[in-house]
């Protein structure tokens, strides 16, 4: 290229490089140097893309002891500026520029390229590579950039920068990035298009914060950063993506920050973070918000993951789904689940799960008693798991959790539409305490199977499931039960099987259907007499079992009261009895009534001291006659009525005299009566040997 065919603005920019001067063409005033009114500048102000290629590959030598560049201000670059394959050895410094036609470095081996606060057409750098920046801060890039497998021994800064879409809607394309520095689009980046980097590697932070990404419908990715490594951090507060953000396998060595960002792909996935490794915090909070599933299973945060105060939303779906997560700390207070469920199954929390103040509805747009508001089966908590003030609806369950702390659920609201189970913590393992305190549950509370090292703490709960299994708690292990609700229990409470060291209650919130059979239990509180506590046992729907009244027996003995366990254990022969055939009601009757089962024997004694006294009364106003005056013993009325009662007795009065007429009735009623009691004292005998 020679001298006479440059135009002025051209020969300024030729007389300037070789000393790297500054060529600006602006007017100064602000309106007519707008790049968006490029079309119209005047032709001064024209530059052809050619000439500053030939510049950049060394049309023009250097000045000695300076450095060479193009630094153009307030120009309109026509054609397209193609460097494809060359080594550029100077800078390229464009501002409030205009490039009519695409900018081409593929696989060209460049320094610093800075395009800011300018307008381009593209920009295609696939496999470029260089040392230095490439800046394209607050500028334009109508159709896309292109950065695949591009190795940057600096730093990328598209910082304030509005990118259009390219090919297949892709705004920037950075598959197998390199950038050993950090990658800058933060400060109102926005993409309208997908950016994608994939396989990728940012040795310093990525920024995204403040950008806003928009894809092309909600089946392909708006943001992926899947299986790329960034070495300093992804930032990305107030990020706003339309479509999914995928974070694949990504593995980041800083932290992640989403503080109050927007992920918006209703219907879709939101978040798809599969596999990502984090070696620092991973921080969702302060007004993050999610329209769409947000899934991590897999997902491994070194330190611990917050969603303190974020609202996630996907009806019918997951809106958290971080099944075998591996986390230090999961702190979701105040979290918010306008639809769909929070799935941490199997996840690996090595400290404390706090869910405090979270509302998580999971009703969603249809209805049905089969939505699940959380579900953390298999989950192993290092700590405590704190669900103070939890409000659900839905059921929140931990089935075979293991739980090293505590589990807190003082103060929270659960409820599950169709009144089927609202918690359920089925052999689930708690080191230390299970607090229920102020709980309120409207469905059945499963704790069947559940071990608890120390307390279950239910005083001031309100669990209602008319017509239902209010407290399902067969086979419970506890240290402690504390069952003092507020009201009495709408529903039933199963108790079968459980044990339990102290078991505390209030007669006056007893539910009216207390399953007790098999519940063994060391201690009782408050200490009530045997009538309270018959009272008690006799709420069990089922009917009798006698596994209850001799536990409760045995409860009575240990406390040194033998009285109340005798009155324990005779009502339950009484209810026995009374369940029985009608013949066996009647034996009971009489058992009952002559020595109370072998519990009262000194009945026995008064019966024999009536009926002596009624014989003697009878016989000694009216004697019989001797069969045989003359070899009849003398009549003593006592002893006569004795050998009618004593039926293995001889006495010798019994076949010497003969009654007549009622007389001979009242005899017969005595024998009958003698061997009657004689009967029922060696049943009751027998009964007492084998219970020693």
């Amino acid at each position: 290229m020679t001298l006479p065919r440059l135009t002025e603005a051209e020969e300024r920019m030729w007389t300037a490089f070789p000393r790297g001067e500054w060529v600006d063409l602006r007017t100064g005033d602000p309106a007519q140097d707008d790049v968006a009114a490029a079309g119209h500048w005047d032709d001064d102000r024209v530059v052809r893309a050619e000439v500053i290629a030939a510049l950049l590959l060394g049309a023009v030598p250097p000045d000695p002891g300076r450095r060479p560049g193009v630094r153009l201000r307030g120009a309109r670059i026509e054609g397209r500026l193609d460097l494809i394959g060359a080594e550029v050895g100077c800078a390229l410094v464009c501002e409030h520029c205009h490039f009519d036609a695409p900018v081409r470095l593929v696989e060209a081996t460049a320094r610093t390229v800075r395009l800011v606060r300018s307008s381009l057409h593209s920009v295609n750098a696939a496999r470029l590579g260089m040392n230095g920046i490439l800046n394209l801060h607050l500028s334009t890039v109508r159709a896309g950039i292109r950065l695949d497998r591009a190795r940057v021994s600096g730093e990328i800064s598209l910082r304030g920068a509005r990118i259009g879409p390219g090919d297949r809607g892709v705004a920037v394309a950075a598959d197998g990035l390199v950038v050993d520095g950090q990658l800058e689009a933060d400060e109102g980046f926005r993409a309208d298009g997908a950016v994608l980097l994939r396989g990728g590697r940012v040795a310093g932070r990525l920024c995204l914060a403040d950008a806003t990404i928009t894809g092309a419908d909600a089946r392909s990715p708006a943001l992926t950063l899947g299986r790329t490594a960034i070495g300093g951090g992804l930032h990305a507060t107030a990020l706003t993506v339309h479509g999914q953000t995928a974070l694949r396998n990504t593995r980041v060595e800083g932290e992640v920050l989403l503080d109050s960002a927007a992920l918006r792909n209703p219907g879709g996935v939101a978040l798809a973070a599969g596999g990502l490794t984090v070696e620092g915090p991973f921080l969702a909070e302060r007004g993050f918000t999610a329209e769409g599933e947000v899934r991590m299973p897999g997902a491994q945060i070194r330190m611990f993951l917050s969603l303190a105060g974020a609202s996630l939303s996907a009806p019918d779906g997951a809106a958290l789904w971080a099944d075998g997560v591996t986390v230090g700390d999961i702190d979701a207070a105040d979290l918010t689940v306008a639809g769909g469920r929070v799935s941490l199954v199997g996840a690996q929390v090595g400290n404390d799960l706090t869910l405090t103040g979270a509302d998580l509805d999971a009703s969603g747009a249809r209805p049905g008693g089969g939505k699940i508001a959380l579900i953390a089966d298999n989950i192993a908590v290092g700590g405590t798991f704190d669900c103070r003030r939890l409000r659900a609806r839905g059921e929140v369950r931990a089935v075979v959790g293991r739980i090293s702390g505590r589990l807190l659920l003082t103060g929270a609201r659960l409820e599950k539409p169709g009144g089927r189970t609202c918690l359920r913590l089925s052999r689930a393992e708690i080191a230390a305490d299970l607090f229920c305190t102020d709980l309120h549950a409207t469905g059945r509370v499963k704790l069947s199977g559940t071990r608890v090292g120390a307390r279950v703490d239910l005083a001031g709960a309100r669990l209602a499931d008319p017509g239902g299994v209010a407290l399902d708690a067969r086979t419970l292990q506890a240290g402690e039960l504390i069952l003092r609700p507020s009201e009495p229990v709408q529903g039933e409470v199963v108790l079968a099987h459980a044990r339990v060291g102290v078991l505390r209650d209030d007669p006056r919130t007893w539910a009216r259907a207390l399953s007790l059979d098999g519940l063994a239990y060391e201690s009782l509180e408050p200490r009530l007499p045997a009538r309270e506590r018959l009272r008690w046992l006799a709420l069990d729907p089922a009917g009798h079992h006698p596994q209850p009244y001799e536990r409760l027996a045995a409860h009575y003995t240990a406390m040194g009261e033998p009285g109340e366990a005798r009155r324990v254990l005779l009502a339950k022969e009484r209810l026995a009895h009374r369940a029985g055939t009608p013949a066996g009601r009647v034996w009971g009757l009489l058992q009952e009534a002559t020595v109370a089962y072998g519990y009262q024997p000194w009945r026995a004694v008064l019966w024999l001291a009536l009926l002596v006294t009624a014989g003697g009364l009878v016989y000694g106003t009216h004697p019989p006659r001797p069969l045989k005056a003359d070899e009849a013993p003398h009549f003593n009325p006592v002893v006569y009525t004795l050998d009618l009662l004593l039926p293995l007795v001889d006495l010798g009065q019994q076949r010497a005299f003969n009654p007549a007429g009622g007389y001979q009735w009242f005899s017969y009623a005595l024998v009958a009566a003698g061997w009657i009691l004689v009967t029922v004292i060696a049943a009751a005998v027998a009964r007492v040997l084998s219970r020693r």
